[in-house]
C-alpha cells in the first residue's frame, strides 16, 4: 500500500487538509501529516472549509515529525515549508509550493 506524508510548518492547515482529502479520496493509500514546528491545533478556518465540503477534520491535531519518526512513507509532500521540511528518509520528495496565508 502506498503511504504519503504531507508536511507544512505548523501542521495546522495545508497539510491537515491534504491528509483529509487523501483519506477521503485516496483509495488504497494511507496518509498522515506533520509539521516542522507544530502549532497548537488545527486552524478553525481549515476546519470550516473542509466542513463545507462534508469532510470533518475537527478531531485532527497538529503533530510534529518526531511522532512519526519510525514510520515509512513512499512519498513526502512538502507544502511550502522549504528547508524546514527538506525530506523524509526513503521517501520520494514532492514539493508543492502552497503559500501559508
Amino acid at each position: 500500500m502506498t503511504r504519503i506524508l504531507f508536511a507544512c510548518v505548523a501542521n495546522s492547515c495545508r497539510s491537515q487538509m491534504a491528509e483529509a482529502f487523501c483519506r477521503e479520496l485516496g483509495y488504497g493509500v494511507e496518509c498522515a501529516s506533520a509539521g516542522s514546528h507544530p502549532g497548537h491545533g488545527v486552524h478553525t478556518g481549515a476546519q470550516q472549509a473542509m466542513a463545507e465540503l462534508g469532510i470533518d477534520i475537527s478531531g485532527q491535531r497538529a503533530k510534529g515529525f518526531a511522532e512519526l519518526r519510525n514510520e515509512r512513507f513512499d512519498y513526502f509532500v512538502s507544502m511550502g515549508c522549504g528547508e524546514t521540511c527538506p525530506f523524509w528518509p526513503g521517501a520520494r520528495v514532492l514539493r508543492w509550493e502552497i503559500p501559508d496565508t
